[in-house]
């Protein structure tokens, strides 16, 4: 089994070790050392990337046969036995241990604050998450286990690896002893939370930087909590300070006052549309009566194509089905990608298969019925073209093919 260098040295990032051996992969070639201080994939937190003898550490996982530590490179040189040097990408290796640490830190909060333990977490390459075992929390319980949390990292908590028995834990707060024979490697971070854990982690609170919980979804009865730490959690808040920023200056309020005056606009917004449509619905028995007018006839059926790319598509439906309607029509009115298709009761053809030999012949996926029927994934730099081509398609039709 390989030594793992981390488990009491997180911050060792230059190592050498001896090759135990090398195999052939397809992707490059597997490298197991006697000892390693690279992390590898485990307990929801990323591998560690960096170097072996100047060759790029493309992976790194736990093998299944003995727990040795795999390394997965695309170029290999050295055999069995040789002396190699390792060094570990210092960014990322930070990165991950300010992740981990402020995930205990949150993970204890939630308990202290809601009684809710964390069933499972994962340290994603931003954002990271942990799934708590209570369905629904409220947002001031959400902010006082945020608030919690960065509290014991301003008050920069040392942190420990001790490795304890069974026995040794029973009088310490811990979360969740595993189910494993002999000692156990503790993390704990000063009296606050005593985790078992196999990770790397800071030596003090304060490296973990802020923590800041982005979002919640429900998830099997649990509540995921999506959540950032350090750097990333200040470039989250200056992308969304600059954002807030700029909708105030847009707006000339107040940034506390954005949430009335959006919704406020929303309001207008909604009554606007719904004086919209009340007019267009006045209009439209003339808008009927114009394409009526201006569109070819053929054996006594007018032939309308028309774009309406300003309009809201769902109102097409109802002009389509209108013109189809007051008159013996086939009706094709288009919006952007879409085609919305009528046909007069009685006719040679029908909008379920005009919709289909329009489909078979330019492009497009939709279908209907045979009184209306709506095509969608028109290519809009050739829709005009297309549409010039219909009145053929369509004369073919009524004329019976």
């Amino acid at each position: 089994m390989t030594e793992r260098l981390y488990y009491n040295d997180s911050y060792l990032l230059d190592f050498k070790s001896s090759v135990e051996s090398v195999r052939k992969i397809d992707r490059g070639f597997e490298i197991v050392l006697k000892e390693s201080a690279f992390y590898p994939d485990s307990g929801g937190q990323l591998h560690d990337t960096g170097t072996l003898d100047g060759e790029k550490v493309i992976d790194v996982y736990t093998g299944e046969d003995n727990g040795e530590v795999v390394h997965v490179l695309e170029n290999w040189k050295a055999d069995a036995g040789a002396t190699v040097r390792g060094l570990i990408d210092k960014a990322r290796r930070y990165e991950n241990m300010r992740k981990h640490t402020g995930q205990h830190i949150l993970s204890r909060a939630f308990i202290e604050v809601a009684g809710a333990d964390t069933v499972s977490a994962h340290l994603g390459e931003t954002e990271s998450t942990i799934e708590l075992s209570r369905a629904e929390l409220n947002d001031d319980v959400i902010y006082d286990a945020e608030r919690l949390a960065n509290r014991i990292v301003l008050e920069n908590h040392p942190i420990r690896i001790d490795y304890l028995t069974r026995d040794e834990l029973k009088n310490l707060p811990i979360r969740k002893i595993p189910e494993l024979e002999g000692k156990f490697r503790i993390i704990r971070v000063g009296e606050f939370d005593y985790t078992a854990c196999g990770g790397t982690h800071c030596r003090h609170s304060a490296e973990v930087g802020i923590i800041k919980v982005v979002a919640l979804e429900k998830l099997r009865g649990h509540l995921r909590v999506t959540f950032l730490c350090g750097l990333q959690a200040l470039e989250d808040y200056a992308a969304k300070h600059n954002a807030v920023t700029a909708l105030s200056n847009r707006f000339t309020c107040h940034f506390n006052d954005l949430e009335s005056v959006v919704m406020k606009l929303t309001d207008q917004n909604s009554a606007l549309r719904k004086e919209i449509t009340s007019l267009q619905k006045k209009l439209m028995p003339f808008e009927v009566e114009r394409l009526k007018e201006n569109n070819d006839e053929i054996h006594g059926v007018r032939i309308v194509i028309q774009s309406y790319d300003d309009q809201d598509p769902k109102d097409l439906k109802d002009l389509a089905m209108q013109v189809t309607r007051a008159y013996d029509s086939v009706a094709i009115l288009a919006s952007q990608d879409k085609l919305f298709i009528s046909v007069s009761e009685g006719l040679p053809t029908n909008a379920k298969k005009l919709a289909a030999l329009i489909m078979e012949k330019f492009a497009g996926k939709g279908g209907g019925s045979p009184a209306f029927a709506q095509i969608g994934g028109i290519p809009m730099d050739r829709r005009d073209e297309y549409l010039r081509s219909l009145v053929k398609l369509i004369r073919e039709e009524l004329s019976g093919g």
